[in-house]
């Protein structure tokens, strides 16, 4: 699934859950409040992406660029971020557990809920 059926799917509010989003370029898209647990994001560009409010359980982060993302108040349980990239990344009132976070390149703001 591309940047564009992204953005379709979610202004039609279809369910883009599990889906499979490794390698792919998401860069300043707005999945903000959406639910997108299970998801894949592998070696994603997310940079500049609006994950606010988003539920990202179980998702994977790895080796993914979430340089300047938002994810204020987004739910990252089991969330895998294995050297992914969260500089200047917003992560005010997310759920991430500390654990997750090893080997991920961290810089801003650290306020999160463990």
């Amino acid at each position: 699934m591309d940047a564009n059926a992204v953005q379709q799917a979610i202004r039609e509010g279809k369910s883009i859950a599990g889906q499979d989003f490794s390698g792919a370029d998401l860069r300043d898209l707005n999945f903000s409040g959406v639910d997108l647990s299970g998801c894949s994001f592998k070696e994603a560009n997310l940079s500049g992406a609006d994950l606010s409010d988003c539920k990202l359980l179980k998702c994977d982060f790895r080796l993914a660029n979430l340089s300047n993302a938002s994810l204020m108040n987004a739910d990252l349980t089991g969330a895998k971020l294995r050297r992914a990239n969260l500089a200047g990344s917003i992560r005010l009132g997310a759920t991430i557990k500390a654990s997750a976070l090893k080997g991920a390149y961290i810089t801003g703001p650290t306020a999160y809920m463990d």
